[in-house]
């Protein structure tokens, strides 16, 4: 909820994300299953929202510039996703029989929140968590904030700045491990 007077939301609550190490380790149980995998290791190094993974096409994926074009995401808004080699090769390999205008995914939202859950663990994991936990990684690796606003398809910086507050959690946790 955001105040009306600033704008700023009201008792802050940060998004929930998962190490690398998690993500790595839910994908590792998810191997087995080829589907599944590529779909969670999409989700994971895309930063997609579900609604755009269920409505990716194969022809919104570019293999000569290793990116997917995501056509009018959420608030209307048409976006550039990087995709590295490894992922992309999964992906071609995936459609492979597959025509231009076919759906890479053809599952629900709800489909993939159920494929999600299968893989949780001791997670309480969502299909958004896979989003907060790519933005999460891209700031600790130097991405600029302004690049993972684009990436995102956020509209306002403030959106994104999120994922700053949760670092500076990071930092405070990790100083406390210094002794002095």
């Amino acid at each position: 909820m955001r105040t009306p007077k600033t704008g700023k939301r009201k008792g802050k609550i940060l998004p929930k994300y998962l190490t690398e190490h998690k993500i790595n380790a839910i994908l590792e149980s998810a191997r087995p299953n080829k589907r599944d995998y590529i779909l969670l290791l999409t989700l994971w190094r895309t930063g997609l929202r579900v609604s755009e993974l269920t409505n990716l096409k194969k022809r919104d994926i570019n293999y000569e510039e290793m990116i997917i074009h995501i056509h009018q995401g959420k608030g209307r808004v048409d976006r550039i996703i990087p995709l590295d080699k490894y992922l992309g090769d999964l992906l071609s390999f995936h459609m492979s029989n597959m025509n231009l205008d076919d759906i890479i995914f053809p599952i629900s939202t709800t489909q993939v929140r159920n494929i999600t859950h299968k893989y949780q663990g001791e997670e309480n994991l969502h299909p958004h968590t896979f989003r907060h936990s790519y933005a999460v990684h891209c700031l600790k690796n130097g991405v600029n904030i302004r690049v993972l606003q684009k990436l995102l398809g956020h509209e306002d910086l403030s959106t994104t700045a999120v994922y700053l507050d949760l670092i500076g959690q990071d930092i405070k946790d990790e100083f406390k491990k210094v002794e002095w």
